[in-house]
């Protein structure tokens, strides 16, 4: 028996992977259904750690979309730098919905989907879990 004085609340996974970071997680066999509500361009970083949650939960298994409005509605669009990750999210059965009233929606890269608020409300409603990302 370890002393009272020696004994820790955090496991030791060292042991586990053979380094001191804990195990690569697994795909969660609970697949969750998460919208995230993006109205951040392409240049702030609320957007990058966006686009990284919505890549991981993807990879873990999860249904996503993303519902992008206002200066989120040129991060699919053609000649837009992000458009390649969009792109790759899509590709991953992702759900990218652009708000085709704003003004500023341009062609968007092959399966984004224009839509409108109806289709924001309807993710919402449907989801396991909404975060909405704002500059």
């Amino acid at each position: 028996m370890t002393p009272p004085e020696t004994q820790t609340d955090t496991p030791d996974t060292s042991t586990v992977t053979g380094t001191d970071r804990p195990p690569t997680p697994t795909p969660s066999t609970d697949r969750r259904s998460v919208t995230i509500a993006l109205c951040a361009g392409p240049t702030d970083a609320s957007t990058v750690a966006a686009l990284r949650l919505a890549d991981a939960a993807t990879r873990r298994g999860h249904e996503v979309t993303v519902y992008a409005y206002s200066e989120a509605v040129r991060l699919g669009a053609d000649g837009c730098p992000a458009a390649g990750l969009v792109r790759e999210l899509v590709d991953a059965d992702a759900r990218w919905i652009v708000d085709g009233q704003d003004p500023r929606t341009a062609p968007q890269v092959a399966g984004v989907v224009v839509g409108d608020g109806s289709d924001l409300w309807r993710a919402v409603r449907d989801s396991d879990v909404v975060l909405g990302v704002t500059p």
